[in-house]
This record gives C-alpha cells, sequence and structure tokens, in this order.
C-alpha cells in the first residue's frame, strides 16, 4: 500500500514560489461572490480534535501502520436450506413467505446457507421479535439467491419508522448475496433534495449495527440489488470488517433532508471518540458497486468519526448532491481510490458538509485520502470545506462537463494536498484549481484556505487554470499549465 506524501518542510509564505513550466496565477479579491475579500483576510477556525489516537496512516492498515487484509467470511460448510422446503412460494403475488425464510434460519446452524432460488418471495410480515424487520439475520449462517436478477424480496414494508427489509445486529461470519431487494410501493421517485416530506417503502434495504455494544463483523454483502427505499439501501452502523461488493443500489423513494436516499452508509456512532471502544466504526470496504444517482442524495456517504474504510473502483452515474460524501461530522484516515463518478449535480468527491437537521455538520476529519479516481462532468471534481484538515488528493484525472464550475475547490481546509492531479475540459466560467474564503455554515467552519500545496498537477486543454481568492502559507511547485483558453 502507498503512504502519505511527505509534506514540503519549508512552509512559510517566504518560500512560496513560481516555476517555470508556463505557470501563472491569478490573484483576485473580487471576482466571485462567495470571496470576495482580500487574500490573507479572516482567521482560519482550526478543527475540533478528532480523538483518533495513535491511528496516524490512512486505509485499510492496523494502527501501526501496517497494511491489513479485511477478513471476509468462509464459504458455506454445511448444510443447504432451501426455503422451498419450508412453505416458501417462489411464485409472484403468493402468500406471506416472511415467516417459512425465518424458519429456514431459524433451523439453521453456522456453516449452513439458506438459499432462495429464482423467484419473487413476498414479504408481508415482520418478525415477531423485531416489529421493524422482515428477516434478522443470525451468526454464520449465510442467506444467498440465485442472481441478483433471477430472485427477488418484495416488501409490504411502506414508510413506518426504522423500517428494515433485513437487519442484522450484533451478527457475525454471514454472506448475504444474489438477490434483489425491492417494495410494493408505486409511488415517485425521490428527485427533490429539499422535500422532505417525500418517501415510502421501508426505510432500509439492509442494515447492520449493534446488539448490546457489540458491532457486527466480518459481513460480506455482495451482487445485491436494491431499489425503492427512503433512507439507506445499504446502512452498516458503528461495525466493522464489513464488505460491500459488487451491488446496485437505484431508485430512492425520497431524497430530502435528514438522512433521505443514501445508497450506501458508513456510520459511526455520533458520540464515539474512542478507537479502543467495541463498537469502533472502522475497516469496511465499498467495493466494485454501482449505482444509478438519478434519484439518490448521496451514492456513498461516510459519517461520525468512522476511519481507516476503503471505498473503491465504485462507480456512480449522477447524484442530487455529492456522489462520494465525506459528511462533517468527524471522518478520518479513510481512503477513496479508482473510483468513477460522471454527471453529478454537485461534486463528485466531497469532504466537509454544511446541512444537518439533528446533527449540525461542519468539518470531516484529518488524514484523508483521495487518489486515482475518474471525475467526469460533476459540478466540482473534488471539493473541501469548514475547516476539514490534512486532506491528501493526488492522482485523479478530472474531466470537466459543460456545467462544471471547479475541477478542485479547496476552502477552509487546513494543510491540504494537491498532487499530480490532471484535469481538462470545461467552458468559459471553469477554473481547474480553486482556493477560496469559506463562509462557514451558521459560523461552523469559517476560514480561509491555509498550507495548502499545490505541486505537479497538470491542467490542459481547459478554459482557466489556477485561482486564489483568498489563502496563507501558500506552496505551488512543479505544475503543467498548456493549452488554456482564458486565464492560466
Amino acid at each position: 500500500m502507498m503512504k502519505k506524501s511527505v509534506r514540503n518542510s519549508q512552509r512559510g509564505p517566504a518560500h512560496l514560489w513560481w516555476m517555470a513550466l508556463g505557470l501563472v496565477v491569478l490573484l483576485t479579491a473580487c471576482t466571485v461572490k462567495e470571496s470576495d475579500e482580500p487574500v490573507g483576510s479572516n482567521d482560519v477556525v482550526e478543527p475540533a480534535p478528532s480523538g483518533h489516537g495513535d491511528w496516524q496512516v490512512p486505509g485499510l492498515v492496523d494502527r501501526s501502520g501496517a497494511p491489513i487484509k479485511v477478513p471476509t467470511p468462509g464459504q458455506a460448510t454445511g448444510r443447504t436450506l432451501d426455503v422451498t422446503d419450508f412453505g416458501a412460494d417462489p411464485n409472484p403475488d403468493s402468500h406471506d413467505d416472511a415467516p417459512a425464510i425465518r424458519k429456514a434460519l431459524d433451523a439453521a446452524k453456522p456453516g449452513d446457507v439458506v438459499l432462495l432460488p429464482a423467484g419473487t418471495y413476498d414479504l408481508r410480515s415482520t418478525d415477531p421479535a423485531d416489529k421493524s424487520a422482515n428477516i434478522v439475520l443470525r451468526s454464520g449462517v449465510h442467506l444467498r439467491g440465485e442472481g441478483q436478477e433471477r430472485t427477488v424480496l418484495l416488501t409490504s414494508l411502506d414508510g413506518e419508522d426504522d423500517s428494515r427489509v433485513i437487519r442484522g445486529s450484533g451478527v457475525h461470519d454471514v454472506i448475504v448475496g444474489d438477490f434483489t431487494i425491492t417494495s410494493r410501493h408505486e409511488g415517485p421517485l425521490g428527485d427533490d433534495s429539499n422535500d422532505g416530506n417525500a418517501g415510502g417503502g421501508p426505510m432500509y434495504g439492509i442494515y447492520l449495527g449493534t446488539s448490546k455494544g457489540k458491532a457486527s463483523s466480518r459481513i460480506l454483502v455482495e451482487n445485491l440489488g436494491i431499489r425503492r427505499f427512503e433512507r439507506h439501501g445499504i446502512s452498516v452502523k458503528a461495525s466493522r470488517e464489513v464488505t460491500l461488493s459488487g451491488n446496485y443500489i437505484s431508485e430512492a423513494t425520497a431524497v430530502g433532508p435528514g438522512g433521505q436516499g443514501y445508497g450506501i452508509a458508513i456510520e459511526g456512532s455520533a458520540d464515539q471518540r474512542n478507537p479502543d471502544a467495541a463498537n469502533d466504526s472502522r475497516h469496511n470496504v465499498v467495493i466494485g458497486n454501482t449505482f444509478d444517482g438519478r434519484h439518490l442524495r448521496h451514492a456513498i456517504l461516510l459519517q461520525f468519526p468512522t476511519h481507516n474504510n476503503l471505498v473503491a473502483e465504485n462507480t456512480i452515474v449522477g447524484s442530487l448532491l455529492d456522489a462520494i460524501d465525506l459528511h462533517g461530522e468527524g471522518e478520518y484516515l479513510n481512503e477513496v481510490r479508482d473510483n468513477t463518478v460522471i454527471g453529478g449535480q454537485r461534486a463528485g468527491i466531497a469532504l466537509g458538509n454544511p446541512g444537518g437537521s439533528k446533527n449540525k455538520h461542519d468539518a470531516s476529519g484529518p488524514g484523508n485520502w483521495v487518489h486515482s479516481n475518474d471525475l467526469v462532468g460533476n459540478r466540482q471534481g473534488v471539493l473541501v470545506i469548514l475547516g476539514t484538515p490534512d486532506t491528501l488528493i493526488e492522482d485523479n484525472r478530472i474531466t470537466a462537463g459543460k456545467d462544471s464550475k471547479t475541477g478542485i475547490e479547496v476552502r477552509n481546509a487546513p494543510g491540504t494536498e494537491l498532487h499530480g492531479n490532471h484535469i481538462t475540459g470545461g467552458t468559459d466560467g471553469f477554473w481547474a484549481i480553486q482556493l477560496s474564503k469559506d463562509r462557514g455554515a451558521d459560523g461552523r467552519g469559517k476560514g480561509i484556505p491555509s498550507g495548502i500545496r499545490i505541486e505537479r498537477n497538470v491542467i490542459r486543454q481547459t478554459a482557466n487554470g489556477i485561482r486564489i481568492d483568498a489563502g496563507k502559507d501558500l506552496g505551488m511547485a512543479e505544475n503543467v499549465i498548456d493549452g488554456i483558453d482564458r486565464t492560466n
């Protein structure tokens, strides 16, 4: 695994230099509405301590910084229990199939797999011990269909608080895969990010969380289709070693404020600040998933002090707000790499968030690593705001579209480093890299860029190059700017 780049030891303004290679930087105090004060104005608001202890290296590493392989459950070694043998009917519009699936799970022992043969299973009732869920997972027991397009779970849950098609709390060593989860909800899909009254279907497709403070762990969720849900397609709360791979998520019924319309959400606990706690959220992997973002508020979201997770090789087409979002609640040392994000209405990847109806968001935590992503036609390729510190943004390929505003935009984000990014495209108002004042969110995170390093980036065949509206202790070196239509 690559380690974080060594920062330049010469940090003061006296060491800010312009290299050759055609680099020209525009310094302006009033060319955009959001950044109309002189360079160097306003004190930077320092972010709150993250409480990350001795964890210092991003990505899938242990606390010493050594790379790890996240464990996943072994394949089934015991029996295969066919749910049709317990009374389930795979024909559409049959009786309630949920009791038969629950009977099969109850009869299974660790090492067994419960099989859902091809067909449609009607889930009309909830578990007698948990009125919020159709199906409750058991440790060591796998739940599999016969293919994402061949096996369908069709729930009748429709807007009930905290409703979940599948729940696992404090479970371990479970594989869930090879079927689709959807609902009977026939109303419109979510398309207005300001509408808090839309919705329908279950709140969650799959919900993995804690039981009596014990995290879920060693879970693999693969090759699922999830659609027609209200809040999260897959929600992983205060858990670790959960791998989500090859899933296809689309069609949220709501995308309003307060947590609606997230494809995959990896969350710590709002009050969790101790990485030694049993429910510390870390070492989760979101890899190789596909998102149709036309009806998603965010495709992938990390929230609260979850850390050392990997978000990699996902494909996101469209999203109403930031596609991959570190949601401004102290998320730290996460690695975001090799994702493809196309045509998002806001940022392809964002760190820090100004919203929050219950928890007032602001900065993400320190040390997140955003690299080697393909970001095409988003409003911003990468956006860092509200005091999010020490982010490394490197080797990303950013192609602007006609509605794109910036390739990489940095506001109050102390210690951010931009290395080796390639940026191209865009129309007249587009800037490849922009540093500007952060007005904050109700006073949270207000400040200017500080300690920013912009090095070895390549900006070609785009409208405008690098723009600095505010900042202090800035450094630039070895950037290539070539074929610019308007201003270098």
